[in-house]
């Protein structure tokens, strides 16, 4: 009974007649740091928290690299569509004719207009990276083209350890052109 009562009061904190007196808190010689554990867990969180973030991070610019490619391949889609049923029938270069196939230039141009077709590929994508279309139609196959291209690192938003750098992205689509060739 009275070895119950001595277990109560020491799991409540209130020291038992027989226990040492607690000693307030001293530098411990380094041999005393051995068998220490206090800061363990603080050096272990330094330690996992340094390659976790560096996932972390790593997803993050990944999935804004594919966030970009979607939206540039939503847009050469729409685009390329509008082409080849001649609903636009214009590149910044002017109307498509058997001298005017091609063109190529940045979405951020005051050429590119609601008229032409690299308007409808430069719309809805991410403002993070800069752009450039290039327009093709060829009426040998007839086939019309449309592609953009963006800087990799400009659209990894959080790429730390610089694995984007030096890498584009490209989106093209190519559609049969319906109807004849201008």
């Amino acid at each position: 009974m009275i070895q119950t009562i001595q277990r109560r009061v020491r799991s409540r904190g209130v020291p038992a007649p027989s226990d040492p007196i607690p000693q307030p808190n001293r530098p411990r010689p380094i041999r005393g740091l051995l068998g220490c554990r206090r800061g363990v867990v603080a050096v272990e969180f330094a330690l996992a928290s340094v390659p976790l973030m560096i996932l972390m991070f790593g997803f993050i610019a990944t999935s804004s690299v594919y966030n970009t490619w979607g939206s540039m391949q939503a847009g050469t889609q729409y685009a390329a569509r509008m082409m080849s049923t001649g609903q636009i029938s214009s590149n910044t270069n002017g109307a498509f004719s058997s001298s005017n196939t091609s063109s190529s230039v940045s979405c951020s141009s005051s050429k590119v207009t609601s008229s032409t077709v690299e308007y409808y590929a430069c719309t809805g994508l991410p403002t993070w990276a800069t752009y450039t279309v290039t327009t093709t139609e060829n009426c040998a196959t007839p086939s019309v083209t449309v592609s953009l291209q963006a800087s990799a690192s400009a659209a990894a938003i959080a790429d730390v350890e610089k694995f984007f750098s030096g890498k584009t992205i490209t989106s093209q689509t190519v559609f049969m052109k319906e109807g004849s060739c201008p």
